[in-house]
C-alpha cells in the first residue's frame, strides 16, 4: 500500500481510533515504502540532489497524507467540508510522522520556511517583527528537505504582517485547508491525474533557505520593473513565493500562479 493508499483510507474511516486502526497497520506493512522515505533523507554535503519525477510525485503524496493529518488541528470550512479529519491526537501524528523518518520540531523563532501563518495577532507596535505564540501542529522535516510547515499563531506589526491579508489570503501549494482560502497545481484535474503532482522542494542548507527549487524562474535575477502576467513585481513574487501567500501585498491573491518561481536567501 503507498502514501497515496494511506490518503484514501484516511478518508474512507469511520472510526474512531485512526492511529491505531489505519496508522499502525500501515506502518507494519508498508516497510519499503518507509524505507524509501528515510532515503531522501541523504544530502550530500551542501548540494541539493537532483530527484526523478516520480520521487517527486511520490513525495507529493506524502504531503496529502499530512495534510490530511493536521486538519483536527484547524477550524473552519474552507476546504467546503464540515469534516474535521482523521481523529489523531498531536503525540499520535509526532509519532507516526517519527516512524516514516520525519523530523519533529517546533522551532520558536519565527521564520517562513518553517511556519505557516494560522492566525494572527496584530501588535500595537507596527514595525514588530514576528513571534510565534503558539504551534497548532509542528513541522515536519525530511533531513534539509522541508516536507510540511507547522501551523502557528503569530503575532506581528500591521507594516510586516497586514492583518487583514497574513492569515486569510490565498495559501498556495496547499490542496486542502480548514482554516483559509487555498490552491494547489492539482486542483481541477482529475483523480488520477492529480496525483502526477511535482512536490514543492524547499531545503535548508547551511546558512541558507532554498525555496522551490525546481522553479524555473530564479526572482533574484529579475530587473525591479519587471512584471508577471499577475500584475507582480519581484518583490511581490518573492513575499508570495516565500511565504505561499501575501503577507502585505493588497493585490488580488486568488488565481496567482507562482509554481515556476524559485529564491534563496540567507537564515537571519
Amino acid at each position: 500500500m503507498s502514501f497515496r493508499s494511506l490518503h484514501h483510507e484516511l478518508l474512507e474511516y469511520e472510526g474512531k481510533n485512526t492511529f491505531v486502526d489505519v496508522l499502525v497497520p500501515w506502518l507494519e506493512n508498508n516497510p519499503e515504502e518507509i524505507e524509501w522515505l528515510k532515503s531522501i533523507r541523504k544530502v550530500s554535503g551542501e548540494s541539493i540532489p537532483k530527484m526523478s519525477e516520480d520521487d517527486l510525485w511520490s513525495l507529493y503524496a506524502v504531503s496529502r497524507v499530512t495534510e490530511l493529518l493536521v486538519l483536527p488541528f484547524q477550524e473552519g470550512r474552507a476546504d467546503g467540508s464540515d469534516w474535521p479529519g482523521p481523529l489523531i491526537s498531536e503525540d499520535e501524528l509526532a509519532s507516526f510522522s517519527q516512524s516514516i523518518g520525519l523530523e519533529v520540531i517546533r522551532p520558536e523563532k519565527y521564520s517562513p520556511f518553517h511556519h505557516e501563518i494560522v492566525e494572527l495577532t496584530c501588535s500595537p507596535d507596527p514595525a514588530q517583527g514576528p513571534k510565534v505564540t503558539k504551534h497548532h501542529w509542528p513541522c515536519l522535516m525530511l533531513g534539509p528537505l522541508l516536507l510540511m510547515r507547522a501551523g502557528a499563531a503569530v503575532s506581528a506589526g500591521s507594516s510586516i504582517m497586514h492583518p487583514e491579508i497574513a492569515a486569510s489570503s490565498t495559501l498556495y501549494w496547499a490542496y486542502r485547508r480548514k482554516n483559509r482560502p487555498h490552491q494547489d497545481l492539482a486542483d481541477g484535474w482529475g483523480s488520477n491525474s492529480s496525483w502526477r503532482t511535482d512536490f514543492r522542494r524547499d531545503y535548508h542548507v547551511g546558512d541558507t533557505f532554498h525555496f522551490n527549487v525546481d522553479g524555473e524562474v530564479d526572482l533574484s535575477t529579475l530587473p525591479a520593473e519587471t512584471r508577471n502576467e499577475g500584475g507582480l513585481d519581484p518583490d511581490e513574487r518573492i513575499e508570495l513565493l516565500v511565504n505561499r501567500c501575501f503577507i502585505t501585498v493588497p493585490k488580488e491573491h486568488t488565481d496567482q500562479y507562482p509554481y515556476g518561481d524559485r529564491f534563496s536567501m540567507k537564515v537571519n
